[in-house]
């Protein structure tokens, strides 16, 4: 008997169905198709650089706006900007500093109008007084930093402070004075209406601060702190008030002792 085993005869696996199984995308592939829209993309953003980089966003104007003393020139030279400088290289923060350095000028604010303008909103310094020194005189705001020098005395609506001990000035810096700070207490306190008939405000150590009116008037106001001096300011005004009502003219107010202040007057 033939007992020879059969060995089973390897099975065919079936290779149907497998050529129509779609085939992976590779990164290649991907790759390749979105080239294209990457060497688009790239001449866009060339394009728009070359744009920007033009001529047409060059610096050709400077639009200076809130000026009452200054000139339109002085703010420009102080800008300081190169010819043909691309709106978009301006560092506004250096151009505002820059500005601000001008000793008239108490804030700026800095900004662009595209395509080619820069604009600069300035808020100038208030003199509120002037000082005479070494031959010239000096414009002070109510902080007492010295704006600019005077050959004349043009500002006549503004009061003279004489007498006061004056340490240092230098334009562009707080004057250096004792009674600096006194003295523009005074001008701060007193209304309107008198300032401007105050053509001098003198300090003397012998009796302190008085004004010297247009009219003829000398009002003292002595020594003391700020609260004292503007307290003393305050009775000056409610005389000079009742004085005008009555119709008389005073040549002499002494106001150092608010309880008893002394006035003399002619009719």
């Amino acid at each position: 008997m033939d007992r020879r085993v059969r060995r089973p005869q390897p099975v065919e696996e079936s290779l149907i169905g497998e050529e129509s199984a779609p085939r992976p995308v590779g990164h290649g592939d991907a790759a390749r198709r979105l080239m294209p829209f990457a060497f688009v993309l790239l001449l866009l953003a060339s394009a728009g650089f070359t744009f920007l980089r033009s001529p047409y966003f060059w610096v050709e104007h400077v639009d200076v706006r809130g000026l009452k003393n200054l000139s339109t020139e002085e703010v420009v030279v102080a800008c300081g900007l190169a010819e043909n400088e691309n709106i978009f290289d301006v560092d506004l923060r250096r151009l505002a500093s820059r500005v601000k350095a001008i000793p008239r000028v108490d804030k700026v604010v800095v900004s662009r109008r595209l395509p080619s303008t820069i604009v600069i909103q300035v808020q100038e310094r208030v003199p509120v007084a002037v000082l005479p020194y070494a031959g010239y005189f000096v414009e002070v705001d109510g902080a007492g930093l010295a704006m600019g020098l005077e050959e004349s005395y043009r500002a006549r609506e503004l009061p003279l402070l004489t007498g006061l001990a004056l340490r240092s000035v230098k334009v562009g810096y707080p004057v250096d004075a004792p009674e600096i700070s006194s003295a523009l207490a005074i001008v701060a306190t007193l209304p309107e209406s008198i300032l401007q008939q105050v053509s001098e405000i003198n300090f003397n150590p012998s009796h302190g601060f008085s004004l010297h009116m247009q009219s003829g008037t000398q009002a003292i106001l002595g020594s003391g702190t700020v609260a004292e001096l503007k307290s003393r300011a305050m009775v000056l005004e409610a005389l000079l008030a009742r004085l005008e009502e009555e119709g008389r003219h005073a040549t002499y107010i002494d106001v150092r002792f608010e309880k008893r202040p002394v006035v003399k007057s002619r009719r």
